[in-house]
């Protein structure tokens, strides 16, 4: 079936199966969280279980992003899974513990069973991990685990105003996830596209994005060739 993503003119871009793993890329300020919260709710909306993992937010903060955007956060089909749980006391401050990261995620999958999940940041996992390849296969072993689920996944990837216009910071994400959208700033104006989705026809065009409180909207085209 295809996935009701949440965010206007998407479906127009791309038709997404439900179960695949996406990535949302791209520098700060070019509305990830907002696009994140649509796409999670619009799950809630339809009765799905839906799961918020975040690796740098509180609940308390997770919450007011979503009543700001219109969301219900106290829906009883909606869980937060925030970072002070997945962190121990380390000698310069609190520290993740990728163990517990995967713990927490095969814990929630197995009891909660949700059918749509964000992961805010996966760059805040990969992170943690020095070498490349450490790095490919704990993210490949959490793809694993969502894919065995048929989660509907969207992780969150950030990178730096010196790298404007690439997906994210590990380039290994891309290899590994279904999908990839990016969001970044072009000519002062913030541009949604997609850049890989596996098995599947999409729009190379690139999209204005119109955030508001009520919607994410890429409806519009930005280079005018759609």
């Amino acid at each position: 079936m295809t996935l009701k993503s949440g965010i206007k003119g998407l479906e127009n871009i791309v038709d997404i199966p439900e179960g695949f793993v996406l990535l949302l890329g791209g520098t700060p300020g070019t509305g990830k969280n907002a696009f994140a919260m649509d796409y999670l709710f619009k799950g809630v909306e339809n009765g799905d279980n839906c799961l918020y993992i975040s690796l740098r937010s509180s609940e308390k903060q997770l919450k007011q992003e979503a009543e700001r955007r219109g969301h219900n956060p106290e829906s009883e089909n909606v869980k937060f899974q925030i970072s002070n749980d997945l962190m121990r006391p380390g000698s310069g401050g609190t520290i993740f513990e990728p163990e517990k990261v995967t713990e927490a995620l095969r814990r929630n999958l197995n009891e909660f069973e949700p059918d749509r999940v964000v992961i805010d940041t996966i760059t805040k996992f990969l992170m943690i991990f020095d070498a490349e390849p450490v790095q490919r296969e704990k993210l490949g072993g959490i793809t694993d685990i969502l894919k065995s689920k048929q989660c509907s996944t969207l992780m969150l990837g950030e990178v730096p105003f010196s790298l404007n216009g690439q997906p994210s910071r590990y380039e290994i994400a891309e290899f590994v996830v279904d999908g990839v959208f990016r969001l970044q700033k072009v000519e002062n104006e913030q541009v949604f596209d997609v850049l890989k989705m596996k098995g599947l026809s999409y729009s190379t065009h690139k999209y204005k994005v119109d955030i508001t409180d009520d919607y994410v909207d890429v409806s519009e085209s930005f280079d005018n060739s759609a």
